[in-house]
């Protein structure tokens, strides 16, 4: 019997007579040394460009340090009035504002506002430090989006400029893409009538969520669609508990005043483009039927949940009627998905980079937005044809 060569036990190889030639370990070394290459540089070069991004936001908080917390200063002092029937006096809710910032109306919902009556009981630095630390935990959680890799979502998530504008205003759009991301797993681990509850909780920011239900009854998830009504009914009936039977007037009125929505212009949605444009109520319209049918096309034969998720996502961004340069990380799914797709031609993953890019922000607050909102426009009606173009697979499951 022949011995086999020594020190070819740690090859797990069997060892042919050959091996005295050396042929079997120049074979293994050449296929295991390519391996070992290319896991370190991948790594510290993903290292390298999250740590860019992050000193960059960074920077970016510190020079802009007159806009910490405006956003949270919102819900801390409309959570005060909560409950008393004046959550939607601008009077009493700009002088309780007076005592950390500046005002901001709100236009959340009473249930919404109701729930940060927890942190309202705490000191505002406190509560800001900790509201800070849940909004970083539910991007954590946004970074699990169904068929992302993760190193590129994490990637993304650094060099955002958005996601740093949410977290230095103190927004809630965190938490709208974790319950969004939320919503996705479940319906993946076959949990429908869980995912409609947990895609409720985007009625945090209900203008945003408009993609939604589209897609869900394009994919006719109608289990999931029904639990989803249901608990938007309870928490609607829970706003009339919360702040008395008035409050959908006073909701409107309140969103008349000119602080409500300013700066239409700057947008990045639809009602932003047609404000540059004649006919603005009729281009408005028209455009939004399109985005809606595109979604339904786009969802309604794919098994690709994450980038059905990120085009619902996109379009409810450019359906809303108030959005601003923060709301434009919801467009982070859809440029992740299409760089990280084979079929994507390459000038389509360069203009999902510039999507990703402070670029994008930069535009928005130019005296030239227009630019940047066709751009962001065009992109999403582009990348979603594009992934149309080579689906996945065929129909969708019912859930």
């Amino acid at each position: 019997m022949r011995r086999p060569c020594a020190g070819y036990r740690s090859a797990r190889i069997s060892v042919s007579p050959g091996c005295k030639k050396g042929k079997n370990l120049t074979q293994n070394i050449a296929f295991r040394e390519p391996l070992r290459r290319t896991k370190t540089p991948a790594s510290i070069i993903a290292a390298i460009v999250i740590t860019l991004g992050l000193a960059f936001n960074i920077c970016l908080a510190v020079f802009n340090r007159t806009g910490w917390g405006v956003d949270f200063n919102q819900f801390y002092s409309a959570s005060r009035l909560a409950g008393t029937g004046h959550l939607y006096d601008w009077d009493a809710l700009r002088k309780i504002e007076r005592e950390n910032g500046l005002e901001v109306p709100t236009g959340r919902l009473p249930v919404v506002i109701y729930g940060f009556k927890i942190l309202a009981t705490l000191p505002y630095a406190v509560a800001r430090s900790i509201w800070l630390a849940c909004n970083i935990a539910a991007l954590v959680v946004f970074a699990a989006w169904p068929g992302a890799r993760r190193l590129l979502m994490m990637g993304a998530l650094a060099w955002s400029m958005p996601v740093a504008l949410v977290l230095l205003f103190g927004q809630d759009v965190p938490f709208w893409l974790m319950f969004f991301t939320a919503g996705l797993l479940l319906i993946e681990r076959k949990r429908p009538w869980v995912a409609g509850v947990v895609f409720s909780l985007c009625i945090c920011k209900f203008h945003l969520a408009l993609g939604i239900p589209v897609m869900l009854a394009a994919q006719k998830r109608w289990r999931t669609l029904i639990a989803g009504a249901i608990a938007v009914l309870v928490w609607i009936a829970a706003c009339f508990l919360i702040e008395g039977p008035k409050w959908p007037l006073q909701y409107a009125k309140i969103s008349q005043i000119p602080e409500f929505s300013p700066a239409p212009e700057r947008m990045p949605s639809l009602y932003g483009i047609a404000s540059w444009l004649p006919w603005t109520a009729a281009t408005e319209i028209v455009c939004a039927v399109a985005i809606v049918l595109l979604l339904w096309a786009a969802c309604r034969g794919s098994t690709d949940l994450g980038m059905a998720g990120a085009a619902a996502a996109a379009c409810g961004l450019l359906l809303g009627h108030h959005a601003y340069a923060g709301d434009c990380a919801l467009l982070i799914p859809l440029s992740v998905l299409t760089l990280q797709r084979q079929s994507a031609p390459p000038w389509l993953k360069v203009w999902a980079v510039l999507l990703l890019s402070p670029a994008l922000t930069l535009l928005l607050v130019s005296q030239r937005p227009l630019l940047g909102q066709i751009l962001i426009a065009a992109f999403v009606v582009t990348a979603i044809v594009a992934g149309m173009a080579k689906p996945i697979g065929g129909a969708a499951p019912a859930a």
